[in-house]
């Protein structure tokens, strides 16, 4: 059976930043760059993003499949990084952040279909408007 995840319901103030997990979540079809040692490495880097947003972001939530699979409470600033851990270079700079996985977070199982990633993207800013980041 099938059963329809609910959809996201975001706490008042809280901004959160979505990563999409698509190409790491499933470790056993990962490649390159996407390959990880645990959930923490997955949802914690590589990423293109503006860091003056993510350094912003309450939480970071990893989405697989258009569900929350993961959530992040980050501990540090986002931090650039050139060269992946495999020692692939980056020919522009992505981040990372160091976090703490909340395993009791309110979003987890939780559908983000009401806020898809742009064409390609990998990231995602809730709220929506500029303004409120």
């Amino acid at each position: 059976m099938n059963m329809k995840s609910q959809p996201i319901e975001i706490n008042k103030g809280e901004r959160l930043l979505l990563v999409n997990l698509n190409k790491s979540f499933d470790q056993s079809k990962a490649e390159g760059i996407y390959k990880r040692s645990e959930p923490l490495e997955a949802i914690r880097k590589y990423w293109y993003l503006s860091k003056k947003r993510a350094d912003k972001a309450d939480f970071v939530l990893g989405v697989y499949k258009g569900i929350v699979k993961i959530v992040l409470k980050p501990t540090s600033e986002w931090q650039p990084i050139d060269i992946s851990d495999d020692g692939t270079k980056f020919p522009k700079t992505r981040y990372m952040v160091d976090g703490e996985i909340l395993i009791d977070s309110p979003y987890l199982g939780k559908s983000v279909e009401a806020y898809p990633f742009g064409l390609g993207g990998a990231v995602t800013y809730i709220p929506r408007d500029i303004k409120q980041w």
